[in-house]
C-alpha cells in the first residue's frame, strides 16, 4: 500500500540515518488519514466556500498523515482543484493523498462505456500523487431489480479494477454505504462473490457496516483477505438506517463500534496501509475533532497495532 511521507520529524531523521548506513528503515504498518467530508459537511451547513489550506492545516495540526478526497460539489475532484492540492499537500503540509472516493452510476449498463473512460481520470490523479487506492462509492438504491443491478456493477468493477491494477498499479475496492445499492451484508456478499479478488476488493467503513445492519467485527473477519483500505468511524446506537445518521456519527471511542477488536483483526492479517477517519459531522471544530481522534488512536489502537 501507499507509503506516506507525512510522518514525524523523528521518523524521517531516523529513516535518513538508516539510509545513510545502507539499512532500510521499517515504516509503520498503519498510516492515518482524514476524509475531507468533515469540512465539506460543515461548509455546506454554513453555506460558504471551502479551500484546501483550511482542510490541510487542520489535518497536519491534528497529527494525521494524509487526506482522502471524494467526488462532491463543494470542492470537486477536477483538474484545477487537484493541481492546487498538489502544490500544497506535500510541499507545504507534508501530507499524502490516501485515496480518491468515486461515486457514480456503476449499476447501469448504459453508463459503462463512459465509466471505462472516466476511470482513467481518477487513476491518473492517484498515480500523480503516488497513491494506490481507488475507493468506489455505490450508486443509489432506486433500482427495479437489485440482484441484476449489483451484477451489472460487479461486471464494470472487475473491468475498472483490472485497468487500475494492470495499467496503474492501483487497487480498487467498494465502500458500502447506508442508503446505497451496497449497504447490507446480503448486498456486500453478492458483490464480493461476483467480483475477482485480484482486481476488486473491500474498503469498509465501520459505522456504515453497522448502519447497514451488519456486525463490523464479524464482517472484517469474514472478508479480512479482501480488506485493502479502511474507514474508521464511530456511531452511537440508534435505530440504524440513513435517517438519523448525521446526528449519531461521532469520534472514535465514543460510540458502539469495537475498534480494538477490529484492530486485532488487522494485526492478524498484517494489514499495511491507510486507515482513514471519515467523520461526516463533527460537533466541535474539525481540528478539535481530529485531536480527539488522534488521542484515541495513540492511547487505545497504537498499542495493539501500529
Amino acid at each position: 500500500m501507499v507509503e506516506s511521507s507525512g510522518c514525524t520529524r523523528r521518523f524521517w531523521l531516523g529513516a535518513a540515518a538508516s539510509t545513510a548506513l545502507g539499512v532500510a528503515a521499517p515504516g509503520p504498518n498503519i498510516r492515518w488519514a482524514l476524509g475531507m467530508v468533515t469540512w465539506v459537511v460543515r461548509a455546506q451547513r454554513e453555506k460558504r466556500t471551502l479551500d484546501w489550506p483550511e482542510i490541510l492545516s487542520d489535518i497536519a495540526q491534528g497529527g494525521f498523515e494524509g487526506l482522502e478526497v471524494y467526488t462532491q460539489k463543494t470542492l470537486p475532484v477536477t483538474d484545477e482543484n487537484m493541481a492546487a492540492l498538489e502544490r500544497l499537500l506535500t510541499p507545504k503540509y507534508n501530507l499524502r493523498l490516501s485515496g480518491i472516493y468515486w461515486g457514480d452510476r456503476f449499476h447501469l449498463d448504459s453508463e459503462h462505456d463512459r465509466i471505462r473512460k472516466e476511470c482513467h481520470r481518477f487513476l491518473g490523479y492517484l498515480k500523480r500523487f503516488g497513491s494506490d487506492r481507488l475507493i468506489i462509492g455505490p450508486p443509489g438504491p432506486e433500482v427495479e431489480d437489485e440482484r441484476r443491478a449489483i451484477s451489472s456493477m460487479a461486471r464494470i468493477m472487475n473491468e475498472v479494477g483490472k485497468i487500475a491494477l494492470e495499467q496503474y498499479g492501483i487497487k480498487t475496492a467498494v465502500h458500502p454505504h447506508v442508503g446505497g445499492l451496497i449497504e447490507n451484508p446480503r448486498q456486500i456478499a453478492q458483490l464480493m462473490q461476483e467480483t475477482d479478488p485480484r482486481y476488486f476488493n473491500l474498503a469498509p467503513d465501520t459505522a456504515q457496516l453497522w448502519m447497514g445492519g451488519g456486525d463490523p467485527v464479524r464482517m472484517f473477519e469474514e472478508y479480512k483477505r479482501r480488506l485493502v483500505y479502511v474507514h474508521y468511524k464511530d456511531i452511537r446506537a440508534y435505530h440504524r438506517g440513513l435517517k438519523g445518521y448525521l446526528d449519531n456519527v461521532i469520534e472514535l471511542g465514543r460510540g458502539v463500534i469495537d475498534f480494538p477488536a477490529l484492530h486485532r483483526i488487522l494485526k492478524s492479517i498484517r494489514y499495511r496501509g491507510w486507515i482513514t477517519i471519515d467523520l461526516d459531522n463533527a460537533r466541535v471544530s474539525p481540528l478539535e475533532s481530529a485531536r480527539i481522534q488522534r488521542d484515541y488512536i495513540d492511547r487505545v489502537l497504537a498499542p495493539i497495532y501500529a
